[in-house]
Protein backbone atom coordinates (compact mmCIF):
# COMPACT_ATOMS: atom_id res chain seq x y z
CA UNK A 1 0.00 0.00 0.00
CA UNK A 2 1.46 3.54 -0.86
CA UNK A 3 1.10 6.54 0.98
CA UNK A 4 -0.41 9.51 -0.96
CA UNK A 5 2.09 11.97 -2.08
CA UNK A 6 3.18 15.02 -0.02
CA UNK A 7 2.18 18.51 -1.72
CA UNK A 8 4.78 19.97 -3.51
CA UNK A 9 4.28 23.25 -1.51
CA UNK A 10 3.16 23.92 2.15
CA UNK A 11 -0.26 26.55 1.52
CA UNK A 12 -0.15 26.73 5.32
CA UNK A 13 0.04 30.45 6.47
CA UNK A 14 3.11 30.72 7.74
CA UNK A 15 3.09 33.05 10.81
CA UNK A 16 4.72 36.19 11.05
CA UNK A 17 8.12 36.75 12.35
CA UNK A 18 8.42 39.67 14.72
CA UNK A 19 10.14 41.76 12.64
CA UNK A 20 7.81 41.05 9.77
CA UNK A 21 5.35 43.86 8.46
CA UNK A 22 1.96 43.21 9.10
CA UNK A 23 -0.64 43.57 6.22
CA UNK A 24 -3.41 46.63 7.98
CA UNK A 25 -5.90 45.98 5.24
CA UNK A 26 -8.40 43.94 7.02
CA UNK A 27 -8.33 46.14 10.05
CA UNK A 28 -8.91 49.22 7.07
CA UNK A 29 -11.44 47.02 6.19
CA UNK A 30 -13.07 46.61 10.13
CA UNK A 31 -12.75 50.15 10.21
CA UNK A 32 -15.41 51.11 7.20
CA UNK A 33 -17.42 48.09 8.68
CA UNK A 34 -18.06 49.71 12.05
CA UNK A 35 -18.69 52.77 10.27
CA UNK A 36 -21.24 51.38 8.68
CA UNK A 37 -22.67 49.29 11.98
CA UNK A 38 -22.86 53.15 13.78
CA UNK A 39 -24.71 54.34 10.60
CA UNK A 40 -27.14 51.61 11.14
CA UNK A 41 -27.76 51.94 14.20
CA UNK A 42 -28.24 56.21 13.85
CA UNK A 43 -30.59 55.79 11.17
CA UNK A 44 -32.66 52.92 13.05
CA UNK A 45 -32.40 54.68 16.51
CA UNK A 46 -30.43 52.29 17.68
CA UNK A 47 -27.50 51.79 20.32
CA UNK A 48 -23.62 51.01 18.65
CA UNK A 49 -20.97 49.97 21.29
CA UNK A 50 -17.56 49.52 21.69
CA UNK A 51 -17.48 46.09 23.60
CA UNK A 52 -13.86 44.88 23.70
CA UNK A 53 -10.32 46.23 22.31
CA UNK A 54 -7.73 44.61 21.33
CA UNK A 55 -5.28 43.01 24.58
CA UNK A 56 -2.62 43.39 22.25
CA UNK A 57 -3.37 46.99 22.96
CA UNK A 58 -4.39 46.95 26.51
CA UNK A 59 -0.79 45.02 27.24
CA UNK A 60 1.49 47.95 25.06
CA UNK A 61 1.23 50.57 27.76
CA UNK A 62 2.86 53.39 26.17
CA UNK A 63 4.68 51.37 23.05
CA UNK A 64 3.33 52.89 19.38
CA UNK A 65 0.49 51.40 18.04
CA UNK A 66 0.18 50.48 13.89
CA UNK A 67 -3.43 49.30 13.31
CA UNK A 68 -6.28 52.28 12.92
CA UNK A 69 -8.35 51.54 15.52
CA UNK A 70 -7.72 49.90 19.10
CA UNK A 71 -11.76 48.00 19.04
CA UNK A 72 -11.65 44.53 18.75
CA UNK A 73 -15.09 43.70 18.90
CA UNK A 74 -18.47 45.75 19.04
CA UNK A 75 -22.29 44.97 18.64
CA UNK A 76 -25.44 47.17 17.62
CA UNK A 77 -28.35 46.71 20.60
CA UNK A 78 -31.80 48.34 21.70
CA UNK A 79 -31.22 51.39 24.58
CA UNK A 80 -31.04 49.49 28.14
CA UNK A 81 -31.21 45.75 26.14
CA UNK A 82 -28.50 42.64 25.19
CA UNK A 83 -26.72 43.16 21.93
CA UNK A 84 -28.65 41.46 19.06
CA UNK A 85 -26.02 41.63 16.66
CA UNK A 86 -21.92 41.22 17.43
CA UNK A 87 -19.06 42.05 15.05
CA UNK A 88 -15.38 41.15 15.88
CA UNK A 89 -12.21 41.06 14.43
CA UNK A 90 -9.09 38.70 14.64
CA UNK A 91 -6.26 39.97 16.85
CA UNK A 92 -2.67 41.01 14.83
CA UNK A 93 -1.57 38.20 16.28
CA UNK A 94 -3.90 35.25 15.24
CA UNK A 95 -2.51 33.49 11.76
CA UNK A 96 -5.80 33.59 10.14
CA UNK A 97 -7.54 36.88 9.82
CA UNK A 98 -11.36 36.85 9.87
CA UNK A 99 -14.03 39.17 10.92
CA UNK A 100 -16.93 37.73 12.61
CA UNK A 101 -20.71 38.68 12.35
CA UNK A 102 -23.35 36.94 14.87
CA UNK A 103 -26.48 37.29 15.79
CA UNK A 104 -26.31 35.61 19.60
CA UNK A 105 -28.89 33.73 20.25
CA UNK A 106 -30.10 33.17 16.83
CA UNK A 107 -28.02 30.97 15.17
CA UNK A 108 -26.92 33.41 12.63
CA UNK A 109 -23.23 33.80 11.85
CA UNK A 110 -20.79 34.84 9.40
CA UNK A 111 -17.27 34.96 8.58
CA UNK A 112 -15.65 37.39 6.26
CA UNK A 113 -12.09 37.62 5.42
CA UNK A 114 -10.33 40.17 3.58
CA UNK A 115 -9.37 39.68 -0.40
CA UNK A 116 -8.12 43.07 -2.59
CA UNK A 117 -9.27 45.47 0.46
CA UNK A 118 -12.46 44.64 0.63
CA UNK A 119 -13.89 42.02 3.44
CA UNK A 120 -15.36 38.56 1.61
CA UNK A 121 -18.25 35.83 2.81
CA UNK A 122 -18.07 32.28 1.72
CA UNK A 123 -18.84 31.78 -1.73
CA UNK A 124 -16.78 35.31 -2.65
CA UNK A 125 -19.58 37.30 -1.83
CA UNK A 126 -18.43 41.19 -1.52
CA UNK A 127 -19.59 42.56 2.28
CA UNK A 128 -20.45 45.85 1.26
CA UNK A 129 -22.53 48.18 2.89
CA UNK A 130 -26.03 46.95 1.68
CA UNK A 131 -25.39 43.59 2.57
CA UNK A 132 -24.33 44.20 6.08
CA UNK A 133 -27.59 46.54 6.48
CA UNK A 134 -29.64 43.03 5.21
CA UNK A 135 -27.21 40.79 7.72
CA UNK A 136 -28.90 43.24 10.52
CA UNK A 137 -32.14 43.44 9.29
CA UNK A 138 -32.20 39.62 9.29
CA UNK A 139 -30.39 39.33 12.62
CA UNK A 140 -32.54 42.46 14.39
CA UNK A 141 -36.16 40.92 12.80
CA UNK A 142 -34.95 37.09 14.06
CA UNK A 143 -33.94 38.84 17.35
CA UNK A 144 -37.19 40.77 17.68
CA UNK A 145 -39.60 37.42 17.20
CA UNK A 146 -38.05 36.10 20.00
CA UNK A 147 -37.91 38.43 22.55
Amino acid sequence: MNAAPAPATDVRPRPLRYDEPMSHAIYDAWVQLMGWLEEYAREHDLVFDREADFPEFIYRMHKPWELPTRTMVVSVSRENDEPFFMAAVSQPSDESKHVSLRAPGAHLHWHAHEHGGHLVLPGGIELDRARLFALVDQARKTWMTAV
